[in-house]
């Protein structure tokens, strides 16, 4: 096989021409869309690979509950019969509280909203950039997953698709620091901006009054603002209030809801105006511009 370098290719030369290359590729992949629908096939081509590589998670993890004892499963079953009995008595006063917030909504004249479009998907592979936070799904433009998509889980809100591929797609947290969302304090409708300061640190609000009425503990929902996230999701949770000696202006941060860093399945949210639609891959490239 004939050698890009010759033996004779001094060090130096070998690394100027390595760096221009690879120079020149980035700057032909932010100025000339084709290399956006190159990546997008190269993205898709891969993608069998994050199958392959979470395959042995799954072996293993289903070894591990074959190798339970008796005894260890009687203890989950008493557990979980527990924890369905409380469920139940939630499920009871949720209900309750459905009837009494559609009478209060036909009173008030609003019409009620309806979620219904959702789908399940596995996290495959998350990002290990300490600079990124970022997880990839299991599904993708095949199953109508769109850029733009609010990404939950059972506690409240992880995040939105980032970029999609036909069988996969990327999914961007709420932690991450070029994430925002609006929200607003459940206790008294303030609305705001959560602003994401990393996965190892809680959630800065922003655009916020200097007599802001803020508690620690406040749970912070989705406003709706903006028609990307539906309203009322649980986001995060006020962890502290302090205000600056400079400017006397308020410094709050909000614990996220959902455990980011234990992500294992995740549901994708659909609206009326966006029903799951099967996207092809020529198609794909298009919906990304």
């Amino acid at each position: 096989m004939k050698l890009i370098f010759s033996k004779s290719t001094p060090l130096g030369l070998r690394i100027f021409l390595a760096l221009s290359f690879a120079i020149s590729l980035i700057i032909c992949d932010i100025n000339y869309q084709p290399f956006t629908v190159i990546r997008y096939y190269l993205d898709t081509a891969v993608s069998p690979l994050y199958f392959v590589s979470n395959s042995p998670l799954s072996a293993f993890n289903t070894l591990n509950n074959l190798s339970k004892t008796q005894q260890e499963l009687l203890n989950e079953n008493k557990t979980l019969r527990k924890q369905l009995q409380m469920q139940e008595s939630d499920l009871i006063r949720l209900n309750a509280l459905k009837k009494e917030n559609n009478e209060l909504r036909t009173l008030l004249g609003s019409p009620l909203r309806h979620d219904e479009y959702k789908k399940v998907a596995q996290v495959l592979l998350a990002d290990t950039n300490p600079y990124a936070y970022q997880v990839t799904l299991d599904k993708g433009s095949r199953e109508g997953v769109f850029v733009k998509q609010p990404v939950v889980d059972e506690k409240g809100v992880v995040g939105q698709i980032y970029s999609t591929a036909y069988n996969t797609s990327r999914a961007i947290l709420i932690c991450d620091s070029q994430h925002a969302i609006p929200v607003q304090v459940l206790r008294n409708g303030l609305t705001m901006v959560a602003v994401g300061n990393g996965c190892n640190n809680d959630l800065l609000l922003d655009f916020l009054p200097n007599n802001v009425d803020i508690q620690v503990g406040d749970l912070l929902v989705t406003s709706g603002l903006g028609g990307r996230f539906p309203q009322g999701y649980p986001v995060a949770t006020v962890s502290s209030v302090k205000v600056d000696e400079h400017d006397s202006t308020p410094i709050i941060t909000a614990a996220p809801i959902a455990d980011l860093k234990r992500l294992h399945y995740l549901l994708l949210l659909w609206n009326e105006t966006n029903k799951p639609q099967v996207i092809a891959p020529d198609q794909e490239t298009n919906t990304n511009e």
